[in-house]
């Protein structure tokens, strides 16, 4: 994959863009990217207003002389609308995210890809811990100018983020959705042999659950992304929640958290929170990443790394329980599995599964439960 731009809410509307070939943001402005892929994380929460996530108008009258209008649209609810008209051309394609789960995650990732040569684009919507993905199918779309990738990425419309957007990144191949969960390969991961790193974890072999069974790894699911929105990495610290080491990982990344504390202020004997619901208390620390990358390439990217396991267990990352990656029946959708980040692999090898039946907390009663631990 090559990614070439990148845009992060954080940090506060600096656009970076890597030099690529003519087809891309690095090219000459009037270039055309014939194909490429538009990716925005999201948080869906329905309390936030509908507006303008993504906006790029021109009219004829405009010194450019292309006229365009490019329009990701947020609307009430948990649904996205993509508007695009040129001469020649209007699209106007819409796409809802599945609210049977909503109550999960709000976070989402939205894709629009696009190869003009082929006539071929495609919508898609994943949303919670990566089981649930909405697409639809586009004909015929236009391609992009050069200039109109750069502008579309620098000039985000005042409503962006009080409607939900956090991070924009632009790649110029055929993108899959990839999961929100994730930890650096790094990370120590208890097996039957002792502590192994995450990336050296195979097919078949063994890791621990926290209650000292050996289930074996079916896939290890890798992805190097811009270290920004869902992606943008955090630094729990060690020894809080049982931490032998800090630990880094994706914000939506899940722990599963035990102990009599936990049992005295939720009556249940294991909870889950996400990694994000810790920032603001003691427990999260400032990230400083390595971020890979090369000088003519200032676009920070980073590894992170998931399991596929037989029944969606647990497993132990630097002495706590995390969850591993959650698939649903995400193989008995073709339209989704075909999008994901798993259609290379063969679908009678990915199994099937249950929700972690732990309840996962709202962020006040992590912060609560941080708090106490930290005392």
């Amino acid at each position: 994959m090559n990614w070439v731009a990148a845009h992060s809410i954080d940090r506060k509307g600096i656009a970076l863009a890597t030099p690529q070939n003519s087809r891309c943001p690095g090219g000459p402005d009037n270039a055309l990217m014939t194909r490429g892929s538009l990716c925005l994380d999201l948080s869906l929460d329905e309390a936030r207003p509908s507006g303008d996530l993504l906006l790029l108008e021109r009219t004829t009258k405009d010194p450019e002389g292309w006229p365009l209008l490019l329009r990701v649209k947020r609307n009430r609810g948990r649904g996205i609308t993509l508007t695009l008209c040129q001469p020649g051309c209007e699209l106007e394609h819409r796409i809802i995210a599945d609210t049977s789960l909503s109550n999960e995650s709000d976070a989402a990732r939205l894709i629009y890809s696009w190869d003009s040569l082929l006539r071929w684009g495609r919508l898609a919507l994943m949303t919670g811990s990566g089981g649930n993905i909405a697409t639809v199918d586009i004909s015929s779309p236009p391609p992009l100018r050069a200039q109109d990738a750069k502008t579309l990425l620098s000039l985000l419309p005042a409503t962006a983020e009080v409607c939900g957007l956090r991070a924009v990144s632009l790649n110029s191949d055929i993108m899959p959705l990839t999961p929100l969960a994730g930890l650096i390969p790094e990370t120590k991961i208890a097996t039957p042999d002792g502590a192994t790193s995450l990336g050296q974890l195979r097919r078949g072999d063994l890791v621990l659950t926290p209650e000292g069974d050996a289930v074996p790894v079916l896939h290890r699911i890798d992805r190097r992304v811009p270290a920004i929105g869902h992606d943008a990495p955090m630094r729990l610290r060690a020894p809080f929640f049982g931490l032998t080491e800090d630990l880094l990982l994706a914000p939506q990344q899940r722990l599963v958290i035990s102990g009599t504390d936990v049992d005295y202020l939720f009556g249940r004997p294991d909870v889950r929170l996400t990694a994000e619901m810790l920032q603001g208390t003691a427990v999260a620390a400032p990230t400083t990443v390595a971020l890979h990358g090369r000088p003519d390439r200032p676009c920070p990217l980073i590894e992170l790394t998931q399991l596929i396991l037989p029944r969606h267990q647990r497993f132990i990352a630097a002495g706590t329980a995390v969850e591993s990656l959650y698939l649903g029946r995400l193989r008995r959708k073709r339209s989704a599995y075909e999008v994901s980040a798993l259609s290379h692999l063969d679908r009678n090898t990915l199994p099937e599964h249950a929700m972690d039946p732990a309840p996962l907390l709202r962020s006040f009663d992590a912060a609560v439960l941080a708090e106490r631990r930290i005392a």
